[in-house]
């Protein structure tokens, strides 16, 4: 498999020692196109798991807590949690308790939640000012990531404001899901910005979580084009994407019991 510089993808085991879940790698691996509002592989249970009963109760969001609508919000304006948003649900993110289908949550409606669905429209609402951003951030650590913000989560600074942190990909390798990873491993730098919404349960062990990508802005392309480059001339070639459980193959059917012939059979009476 090649990515979009025809660099070759494979996966590989880590060379870590297995946890408490031991993690497995993926072979022959094809990367699904996801739906926009589809973007999980984690099986649907018609009952409701904590993590949806609480992103369904409790969930109106004052106005005054909104975020402010900005389409002209330039890179610069967007505030970096350093990590303050995450480290609440380190466990949710990091944890080898438990599997990652159980850590990460991804067809819940977002609609369901106020925090979230307002989230989501500011995200869009200043796309412009975010795809610069995103980029600066791949541009700084020159590795592919993904920009993560916390629904539930704002900074006692700005109150009114969301916080984002930067996930490069060997950080989103330790959360051992599948989604975050691909998400990340076969996108275009230079042209998207993968940012992933998320909203802790009520304990912090799992989060409900969406993906979007932002487009960069072409004239911001254009005119970081020689930085952008170097960058991506200097990405790895291969990426491996690693899982805590693979579902198992299934085991050919036996072929049928060979037909003695008579006198084989009367031979042997």
């Amino acid at each position: 498999m090649h990515d979009a510089w025809g660099r070759r993808v494979h996966f590989s085991p880590p060379h870590a020692a297995p946890s408490v879940a031991p993690s497995t790698v993926v072979e022959n691996f094809t990367v699904n196109a996801f739906p926009p509002n589809k973007l999980g592989l984690s099986t649907y249970s018609s009952t409701p798991s904590k993590t949806l009963t609480y992103a369904y109760h409790g969930t109106a969001a004052s106005m005054e807590n909104r975020p402010a609508h900005n389409n002209t919000k330039d890179f610069e304006d967007f505030i970096d949690s350093k990590g303050a948003a995450i480290s609440p649900v380190a466990g949710a993110f990091f944890g080898r308790s438990r599997m990652a289908k159980d850590r990460f949550h991804w067809m819940f409606p977002p609609e369901k939640d106020e925090r979230v669905a307002s989230l989501l429209a500011w995200i869009q609402s200043v796309s412009y000012g975010l795809g610069s951003f995103g980029l600066h951030k791949f541009l700084q650590t020159r590795e592919r990531g993904a920009l993560v913000v916390n629904a539930d989560f704002r900074p006692s600074k700005s109150p009114n404001e969301p916080a984002f942190d930067w996930l490069t990909y060997p950080e989103l390798q330790k959360t051992m899901d599948r989604t975050l990873q691909e998400s990340v491993a076969f996108y275009d730098p230079s042209a998207l910005v993968i940012v992933f919404v998320f909203l802790p349960s009520k304990s912090g062990n799992s989060l409900a979580i969406w993906r979007r990508k932002i487009a960069v802005p072409s004239n911001v392309r254009l005119a970081y084009q020689a930085q952008i480059t170097q960058a991506i001339d200097s990405l790895s070639r291969d990426y491996s994407v690693y899982v805590d459980e693979i579902s198992p193959k299934s085991e050919p059917p036996s072929p049928p019991p060979k037909k003695r012939k008579w006198w084989k059979l009367w031979l042997s009476t």
